[in-house]
C-alpha cells in the first residue's frame, strides 16, 4: 500500500512535493499542482481528486517499473531537487 504525505504549511504555493510512501518505508516525491480559487483559497476537492489521481498513476508506473521508490535514508531532499530532475508527469 501507497500512502502520501503533504507539507503542514501550504501557504500561497500553487505546487507542492508530494512524499509518496510504500509498505517498506521507502519514498518517491513528486511535484503536484495546488488549485486555487479567485482567492487564492484551496479548492479542496479538486485537490484531493487530484492527489488520489497522482497516487493511482505512481501505484500503476510503480507496476511497470518506471519508477523506483528509495529508501528514506538515501532520498535527496524534495526542496534541493532541481526542477528539471522532477516527475512532473500528469
Amino acid at each position: 500500500m501507497i500512502t502520501y504525505e503533504l507539507p503542514e504549511d501550504l501557504g500561497d504555493k500553487t505546487n507542492v512535493n508530494v512524499k509518496f510512501v510504500n509498505e517498506k518505508g521507502e519514498i518517491y516525491i513528486k511535484l503536484v499542482n495546488i488549485p486555487r480559487d479567485d482567492e487564492g483559497s484551496i479548492i479542496q476537492d479538486e485537490f484531493n481528486n487530484i492527489l488520489e489521481g497522482q497516487l493511482r498513476g505512481i501505484e500503476n508506473k510503480l507496476k511497470i517499473g518506471s519508477i523506483k521508490f528509495e529508501p528514506q535514508t538515501r532520498q535527496t531532499p524534495a526542496e534541493n531537487i532541481p526542477d528539471t530532475v522532477k516527475d512532473t508527469s500528469n
